[in-house]
């Protein structure tokens, strides 16, 4: 997993994000670096464009390459913040580093975490490992979903045999929406498992349950016919 760890270098915080750094990778996590020059000496950036393309490039690909953003919220920082957002809606997780009052609303929302100390940014960065549904903030206002997914498989825990099935999901968000490419990944782990169909749906709806906490939830599960008789299995929160 690659952790980008972003916070304020034009504030005078470049030696917070090199000590969170170093403790990420004493942790073994493979943390990528965008320190390779420094540029927080510069008081002003208004006639240096091509400066700043250069540094806002380089962060965006860094962002494009990371696994997840570790944002660092101790002094002010557009940069950071502006990291934070692009990949918060690109669904990448956002752990927040607070170890102080946070006066401010905007990096609590798009962040899918909260680390007041070391050992919860920690406990954060491992739960990521483990999760594969990601979720973007809710910025589109109030609005129902379908999403459907015809590739589904897993194995009859009766008959050894290959099930195959539709999903179909329905959901009326709150703070967070499903970024359903990640969908793919998530059903995938299922293709080698030996499970009941009820089990299935039962699973889906309550890890996307706990990615969401939706206002509306209904998971639909239609799988093929076996033996004459077609299953379809639903679950639902209204």
């Amino acid at each position: 997993m690659k952790v980008f760890v972003c916070g304020s270098i034009g504030y005078g915080g470049i030696e917070d994000i090199k000590r969170v750094q170093n403790t990420l990778r004493k942790r073994g996590f493979d943390v990528l670096d965008q320190l390779s020059y420094d540029y927080s000496h510069i008081e002003d950036f208004r006639d240096k464009r091509k400066l700043c393309e250069e540094i806002v490039k380089k962060d965006l690909e860094l962002c494009s390459k990371a696994d997840v953003i570790v944002f660092i919220a101790k002094r002010p920082s557009f940069g950071a913040m502006a990291e934070v957002v692009i990949s918060s809606l690109k669904g990448k997780p956002v752990v927040l580093f607070c170890t102080d009052e946070l006066r401010s609303p905007w990096p609590i929302y798009f962040s899918s975490f909260i680390a007041r100390d070391e050992e919860e940014l920690i406990e954060a960065l491992n739960s990521i490992k483990l999760k594969k549904i990601r979720t973007i903030p809710n910025v589109y206002s109030e609005h129902e979903m379908q999403l459907i997914y015809e590739n589904f498989t897993c194995i009859c825990p009766v008959t050894g045999m290959r099930d195959y099935a539709v999903i179909r999901i329905r959901y009326k968000p709150k703070n967070r929406v499903l970024e359903y490419e990640s969908l793919d990944e998530y059903f995938k782990t299922f293709r080698d498992r030996v499970i009941h169909h009820e089990a299935v749906v039962e699973e889906i709806f309550n890890d996307l349950m706990k990615a969401l906490d939706p206002e509306k939830l209904e998971v639909v599960a239609e799988f093929e016919r076996r033996s004459g008789v077609k299953a379809i299995v639903k679950k639902c929160k209204k």
